[in-house]
């Protein structure tokens, strides 16, 4: 016994395109606040370490 199965179109070329562009579009930035970043930690940390201390008195 044979199964054949026929595939229909349901949206045209210009139905495709639109939907095409709507799921291939980049994601907005919400917001323009900075990320975290944990290389900078170790950055400030090692700035803090090898920074001059203050003269004693």
């Amino acid at each position: 016994m044979s199964i054949t199965t026929t595939r229909t179109v349901l949206a045209d070329v210009d139905e495709r395109t639109a939907v095409h562009a709507l799921m291939t579009e980049p994601e907005a930035t919400v917001s323009g606040a900075p990320v975290y970043a944990p290389e900078a930690a170790l950055i400030l940390l090692a700035a803090l370490l090898l920074s001059p201390k203050q003269p004693r008195k």
